[in-house]
């Protein structure tokens, strides 16, 4: 009797999902989002508010440890329109000894958005540190993707003190290096503003995640699912815009300045990258490399620019193996126990 139970109950569930897929999809997008963190990786869903703005985040706490102290703090930052729910299929991967966050940037997912805020790199560094003292990160093991990887980088060079070891997957800056090379991505958005991580038509979506991923048509929807996703984000673009003004005019775009950034790294520090990425060249990896003192660089084959989406457990066991190598912590070390 059990078993033809557990069967019915089980196509009942793949009929539930299929009927949502195809005729619902945005409660399947929103109980994705409401409920996936935890499901998947064990993220609670929590939120602080830091001078006007009400930031949330992923929290999951160590097993066998304390957080605080012996148990290693990673931050994880997401990159430019995504949000953290982008690191959740890594992130189930990760040691469970971790104490983890995973933060919504101003004005994406579920934090808040100011205008007139100040989105310039400066002004995110400012923000974070709010951030990061708020929840009381001592010494973070700091990891950023796109531009994540930008305000990690201008964070950890202003902050030193108070990062650990500094993960960057495809930081945005190398293109800004005097040998630096710029994708059509780049040279489209400084010259006339079109970003195609802006899209405005399911066809501009699809042209979207062409772009930012390898092999794009694992991800590419059912036209209706395709729309809810489009539509989530068109409803976010006015703070996207600003965001992306402030950034166009940001002092870290004049070369000497990036220069100046990137050598003034001195932590151990991890550079990944996808050899097929068209968003940030990846022959920026190699200059990075040379100009950061103490780092590594792992290239990721058959991979674009969103690691964590396109590989998520290549990408989790390149950060495991770099930090268990790595961590010094308010925390012990990072291996698993």
């Amino acid at each position: 009797m059990i078993i033809p139970f557990l069967l019915i109950s089980s196509c009942g569930a793949v009929l539930a999902l299929a009927t949502l897929y195809w005729f619902c999809p945005s409660i399947l997008l929103s109980g994705y989002k409401r409920f996936g963190g935890y499901l998947i990786a064990g993220l609670h869903r929590k939120q602080l508010t830091v001078n006007g703005i009400t930031y949330a985040y992923y929290e999951r706490l160590p097993v066998g440890r304390v957080k605080g102290e012996d148990a290693p703090a990673v931050l994880f930052l997401h990159g430019f329109t995504a949000d953290k729910t982008m690191w959740t299929m890594t992130i189930r991967h990760l040691p469970k000894e971790w104490w983890i966050i995973v933060l919504d940037l101003p004005g994406h997912g579920d934090t808040s958005f100011v205008q007139n805020g100040d989105y310039s790199s400066e002004g995110m560094v400012t923000k974070l540190h709010e951030v990061i003292e708020a929840i009381n990160l001592h010494h973070v093991h700091l990891i950023g993707t796109s531009l994540g990887a930008l305000y990690a980088m201008v964070y950890a060079s202003q902050h030193p003190s108070k990062v650990a070891t500094l993960s960057l997957l495809c930081p945005p800056v190398a293109h800004k290096l005097p040998d630096g090379v710029r994708t059509e991505f780049f040279e489209s958005l400084e010259s006339s503003g079109t970003n195609l991580l802006l899209p405005t038509t399911v066809e501009g979506f699809y042209k979207m995640i062409d772009t930012v991923l390898h092999q794009s048509n694992k991800f590419k929807f059912h036209r209706r699912l395709s729309e809810v996703l489009l539509n989530e984000r068109i409803q976010k673009y006015e703070s996207f815009k600003e965001i992306q003004q402030d950034l166009l005019r940001d002092t870290g775009n004049d070369p000497a300045h990036a220069v100046e950034t990137v050598e003034s790294l001195t932590m151990n520090t991890l550079l990944v990258w996808g050899e097929h990425d068209k968003i940030c060249h990846p022959s920026g990896a190699a200059l990075l490399h040379k100009l950061i003192k103490n780092s590594e660089l792992v290239m990721v084959k058959n991979c674009g620019h969103t690691i964590a989406l396109e590989k998520p457990r290549e990408t989790a066991n390149i950060i495991t193996n770099f930090l268990s190598r790595n961590c010094t912590t308010q925390a012990a070390n990072c291996k698993e126990d």
